[in-house]
Order: C-alpha cells, then sequence, then structure tokens
C-alpha cells in the first residue's frame, strides 16, 4: 500500500519580486509632502491675510469718506444759507481759537493736540431750524436766521467726562428766536453763548476728526468792473489766527483787510469757502489713545499714515 504525502499548507507561497512591492513611504518622502503642505498653508495664510487687509483698509476708508461727506453736507448747507447785511458795524461771523484747550488727551498730552482747534460761529437761514418744523404753530416762533456754531473737541461722545475720549466735531444751531433776543445787531458775538453749550451731547455731528479748517475766498470789485480775489485761511498756528466779519469789513487778526488797488472795502463780498477736515481711521484713533511720540515728526507720520484728508469748495450765490 503506498501513501502520498499531502501538503497540508494552505497558503501558497509568494513570489520574492511580489513580496518587495509591499512597502510604505519613506522618511524623506514623508518631509517632503510636509513641506509641500506648509508651503500651501503658507500662501493661502499669506492670501488671507492680504486680503482681510485689504478689506480693513477699503472699509475704513468708506467708514472715513462717510464721516467726510456727513461733515461737508451739514457745512455746505450752512455756508449756502450764510446771512450777512451790509451798511452796519454789527458781526456776522467770526472764527477764533477756542477758548478751552480741547487738544490734549486724557493724560494731557501735548504732542496729541489737535492742528487747529477752532471755534466758528456764524449767521446762517438753516432749513433745519426749529427740528425742521417750519410754520408749525407753537414750535415755529417766528424768524428764519439762526447761528450756528461748530467746535472741535477731545471727549467723551456719550458721557460727560468719560474715560473714552475721541476727537469730534460738533455744531450747535441757536434758534432764530434766541438768535434774535440775544445775537442778533450785537458788536461782538464772542462770549454770547457759552462755548460749554456747544460741545453737548445733543450737539455731536461726526467722530474721528482731528482737523477742520474753513478758508474763505472774498471778492473784490475794482473800479474797471474786474474782480480781484483775496484767500484767508485761519489756523491757530498759521498766518491768520481769527477772522471777523462785520457789515462791508473784514478783519483778520483784528485789522481790516487790505482791498486790492482800485477797488474800495464796500465792495468786498464773501464769495465761497472752501472745506478741509483730515478723519482718522478707527485704528488710527484707538492707536492715538495707546502710544506716545517722541517727537513732532513721528505725529505727523502716524497722522498720514492712519488719517484720511478731504476737502470741498462752496460757491456761494450773489446776494
Amino acid at each position: 500500500m503506498k501513501f502520498e504525502m499531502k501538503n497540508t499548507n494552505s497558503q501558497t507561497a509568494q513570489p520574492r519580486s511580489q513580496r518587495k512591492n509591499v512597502k510604505g513611504f519613506t522618511l524623506i518622502e514623508l518631509l517632503i509632502s510636509m513641506t509641500i503642505t506648509l508651503v500651501i498653508v503658507g500662501l493661502l495664510m499669506g492670501m488671507t491675510k492680504m486680503a482681510v487687509g485689504a478689506w480693513q483698509r477699503t472699509n475704513s476708508k468708506a467708514r472715513s469718506s462717510g464721516l467726510a461727506q456727513e461733515v461737508f453736507d451739514t457745512v455746505g448747507k450752512d455756508l449756502e444759507g450764510i446771512v450777512i447785511r451790509a451798511g452796519n458795524d454789527y458781526e456776522w461771523l467770526l472764527i477764533q481759537e477756542s477758548e478751552n484747550d480741547p487738544g490734549k488727551d486724557e493724560n494731557g498730552l501735548s504732542n496729541k493736540e489737535m492742528v487747529n482747534p477752532l471755534e466758528i460761529s456764524f449767521f446762517s437761514a438753516v432749513t433745519d431750524r426749529y427740528d425742521g418744523q417750519i410754520n408749525v404753530p407753537k414750535v415755529d416762533l417766528g424768524g428764519d436766521i439762526s447761528m450756528v456754531r461748530y467746535r472741535l473737541i477731545h471727549q467723551d461722545v456719550v458721557e460727560a467726562g468719560g474715560s473714552k475720549p475721541v476727537f469730534a466735531l460738533y455744531r450747535q444751531r441757536i434758534e432764530p428766536d434766541v438768535a434774535f433776543e440775544r445775537l442778533l445787531g450785537q458788536d461782538s458775538i464772542d462770549g454770547v453763548i457759552s462755548s460749554n453749550e456747544t460741545v453737548e451731547r445733543d450737539n455731536f455731528l461726526a467722530e474721528n476728526i482731528f482737523d477742520f479748517t474753513l478758508s474763505f475766498n472774498f471778492e473784490f470789485t475794482l473800479e474797471t468792473g474786474a474782480k480781484e480775489y483775496k484767500r484767508v485761511v485761519v489756523q491757530t498756528n498759521g498766518d491768520s489766527k481769527k477772522l471777523s466779519i462785520r457789515g462791508n469789513e473784514v478783519y483778520v487778526d483784528n485789522t481790516v483787510i487790505t482791498a486790492p488797488s482800485g477797488a474800495t472795502a464796500s465792495s468786498t463780498r464773501l464769495a465761497g469757502g472752501d472745506i478741509s477736515i483730515l478723519v482718522l481711521s478707527d485704528s488710527g484713533m484707538n492707536g492715538l489713545k495707546n502710544r506716545n511720540f517722541t517727537t513732532d515728526y513721528t505725529f505727523a507720520d502716524y497722522l498720514n499714515e492712519h488719517g484720511h484728508h478731504y476737502s470741498k469748495s462752496v460757491i456761494l450765490p450773489q446776494r
């Protein structure tokens, strides 16, 4: 009897060449993959940072532009309605340095002072007198000439004496009945109304306004009928620090403005004005609170980096 030996091993041995093809990643391959991944992530993060930065700059400029437009619309309308009557010695417009020092921050740091802390007062036939309820009985108390006053100050716009001050522009509208009783027909309108009233919360116009300047263009008529013009820029640190209009005469730093040869002072007319403002971004405003500047140059560079300059011209009609 023959016995046959059977192979009880059910697995068939694989060829050596097939076993060699089954393997994982080498260390070098893993390092290369990780490097490529890190480069891609870095590029994505850089692109995201650039996109976020561009969005922030665009948003900041749009907000600053909106604030500037709000100021221009309000001041422009007030200037277009300005009222100046000739043939008298009454004061109709006064621009001078603010009686208080609004420029220092809460720590009294002088190198954060505003460039041009002016107080601007003039008469105007504003359309928002009596809160726009013109000819409404018991609301409209008569008259159409108001006084408007502008003042730039560094203070908390929410709480008086609060801990979060910003540079803000205020506009006070003095209704026609009060203007008639207390202000019209005065040789000087300086100090008749307290400056503290101007910066009350209800008079807030716009924040982040670091500089607010009005320049005026005066027209002179020569004997030949030709026109000549003079521009007066009022700045607390400039050549002209005060401007007053009284009837036919214009006073710059308490001296009557010199008329061109061949023209008389009585021919002087306020022909237009230029509004100029510097608006700080929100990040610039926050940074201003937390930084100290060693020199005026570093402060000026900071304002140029975080501020936006805007200007607008207003042409006044012939009256």
